[in-house]
């Protein structure tokens, strides 16, 4: 079990998609590949500022992350998004760092569970 990625996201990925083991190591391998920009879009937003491009990046970690059952990745996202919704885009920003190491961990963790390599 771990504890960055939650197994019944996963199944229920799984079975919304057909039950697809192929699929699923797309759905996971495009996380991963797109992790890096997800995380360097959030971070110009938020140095702009930019609430609204913030907003739009913050809904796509949240939904990817929900989906693949990355759920640290997602509380913190969700933590982020609350702040950017009260108008507080430093209380945003200073989740950043915990943000991107969790997806970092996140994405190691998918690319060893689903054999993909990471071309970082």
């Amino acid at each position: 079990m771990s504890r960055l990625l939650d197994e019944d996201a996963l199944q229920s990925l799984l079975t919304a998609v057909g039950r697809d083991e192929g699929a699923l190591s797309r759905f996971a391998r495009d996380f991963v590949s797109m992790w890096t920009t997800r995380v360097e879009r959030l971070e110009t937003a938020l140095a702009r500022p930019d609430a609204e491009e913030a907003h739009v990046v913050l809904l796509s970690i949240r939904s990817s992350s929900r989906m693949i059952g990355a759920q640290v990745v997602e509380a913190t996202a969700s933590l982020m998004h609350s702040a950017l919704d009260r108008g507080d885009l430093a209380g945003c920003a200073m989740h950043l760092g915990r943000l991107a190491q969790v997806g970092g961990e996140t994405t190691t963790e998918l690319e060893h569970r689903f054999g993909l390599v990471s071309h970082v």
